[in-house]
């Protein structure tokens, strides 16, 4: 599924004991601070100081911004090709290299791109590969005034969402709903929400809805979430899976406690899904250690594939995907894990150079990452063609989310979201402020910033049908 930029969305409440909103890289508009909060991030990103990791690193066990995914790494969001490959994982990964181990068993002003100055911001060589095998064409980003059927796009809001707090976590399989967790005078809980009507489809309530939440991931006919139950920590979980085809709740697993039964600490992110598979990171042991745990949503089955300094993953084709440390005071690079074929396997090209960040989006095709800084963004059109930089944020400025949905790339940054097509290269600005965007495989979720101060203030919803919409062209690259 096209992840949700590794990640975040409009919500988490509970905090870290270095304090981070759950979802604040997806949802920034949910503290005052949060541009100093990206901005602390940006600063120590993905480093693994053991036995005392950096927050937001490889082995740190701290609530890292999530996508997606990534939708993310978003999710997210989170995020890949489905990858329809059999029942299941046999068996553990492979042996490989890293501190891991297997497992037994109208855009602002400033944003810039590479090139010449074109209206508010700069213009430039993108990245984006069409035409015949192997050939490269540039991808000129360049900003343009909102299109009349982005506008009218937004001018429309799902019914509901205007009213009380629902947050998406994925698109279903036929376009035509929402995965959500909502909270109404009705029900609190998670459901599937008609985008047409607003008609809430109940199915789990929240047994406290003063306390419990939930951050998923939908794809296909499946939604994934894991569900929490404190204001004041988010390292007590429980997975929970549902299949829209038969109906079927499944549980997948939960948190492991350590010493005192009190859980380990997980970096915390939406799990990734992927045709019949999910994947999530879990917190094991002493000194952030974490396993990478991948589900067969068919059969059950969930097996551990890897331990280690790790951190959440995300679906590309048929590979999973997780950053990891090698040793102490290293950036992450990537690992890539074979469904298939049950091993660690090389990466793609445009996967290979990403290094110290978790904020990666793929549909199987298109790629979309950030650098460790969180203010430079990098695009490939095809897995065989490394990425390149797409576009730069001036100073104070910083990315906090990913998603894709067909032909379009949207991100929030510390002001607003934005959306992009990945054909033209031309951007708008989607959202007054902040925001958060959630990608499908049909259509885009646009959640505004709330409006008012409120335990769970209403989020305006909006539904943007790429197929729908024509975009400008950009000028010659530079």
């Amino acid at each position: 599924m096209p992840g949700r930029g590794r990640h975040g969305k409009p919500g988490r409440r509970a905090r870290r004991p270095a304090p981070r909103p759950r979802r604040a890289a997806r949802r920034p508009w949910r503290t005052a601070a949060i541009g100093l909060a990206l901005t602390a991030v940006a600063a120590a990103v993905l480093v693994a100081r053991w036995p005392h990791p950096a927050p937001g690193v490889a082995g740190a066990g701290l609530r890292t911004p999530s996508p997606a995914a990534g939708r993310s790494a978003a999710r997210s969001a989170t995020a890949g090709r489905a990858g329809h490959l059999g029942t299941g994982p046999a068996g553990a990964a492979g042996q490989g290299a890293g501190s891991g181990e297997p497992a037994p068993g109208t855009p602002a002003a400033g944003q810039q791109a590479v090139g010449g100055r074109a209206g508010a911001g700069r213009t430039g060589t993108g990245t984006g590969a069409t035409g015949a095998p192997g050939a490269v064409t540039a991808l000129s980003f360049c900003p343009v005034p909102r299109t009349p059927a982005v506008s009218a796009a937004l001018a429309r809001v799902v019914p509901g969402s205007d009213r009380d707090e629902i947050e998406p976590l994925g698109v279903t399989g036929d376009g035509r709903g929402a995965y959500v967790s909502a909270w109404t005078p009705g029900f609190s809980g998670v459901a599937e929400v008609s985008l047409a009507t607003g008609a809430l489809r109940e199915i789990k309530a929240f047994a406290r809805p003063g306390s419990d939440q939930a951050d998923g991931t939908a794809s296909g006919q499946y939604l994934v979430w894991a569900q929490t139950y404190s204001l004041s920590s988010l390292d007590r979980f429980t997975m929970y899976a549902w299949n829209a085809a038969t109906g079927r709740l499944r549980r997948l697993g939960q948190s492991i406690a350590g010493p005192g039964g009190v859980p380990w600490p997980s970096p915390w992110h939406a799990p990734a899904v992927s045709g019949p598979y999910a994947a999530w990171a879990q917190g094991y042991g002493p000194g952030g250690l974490v396993e990478i745990r991948l589900a067969n949503l068919v059969t059950g089955q969930v097996t551990t594939i890897r331990r280690g300094h790790t951190q959440p993953p995300l679906f590309d084709g048929g590979l999973l995907i997780w950053p990891e440390s090698d040793a102490p005071g290293a950036q992450t690079t990537l690992r890539a894990y074979s469904l298939a074929a049950h091993r660690l396997v090389a990466l793609p090209a445009a996967l290979a150079a990403v290094h110290g960040t978790e904020f990666v989006v793929t549909d199987g095709t298109r790629t979309a990452y950030l650098d460790p800084s969180l203010t430079r963004l990098y695009y490939s059109a095809r897995p065989d063609q490394p990425a390149r930089l797409a576009l730069a944020l001036p100073a104070g400025t910083d990315f906090g989310s990913l998603a894709l949905a067909p032909g379009t790339l949207a991100w929030t940054t510390s002001r607003a979201t934005y959306l992009a097509s990945t054909r033209t290269g031309a951007y708008t600005q989607i959202t007054e402020d902040y925001g958060f965007a959630t990608g499908s495989r049909s259509v885009l979720l646009v959640s505004d910033a709330p409006g008012v101060k409120a335990v769970h203030p209403p989020l305006p919803l909006h539904v943007i049908s790429p197929a729908a919409l024509s975009w400008p062209g950009c000028g010659p690259a530079t």
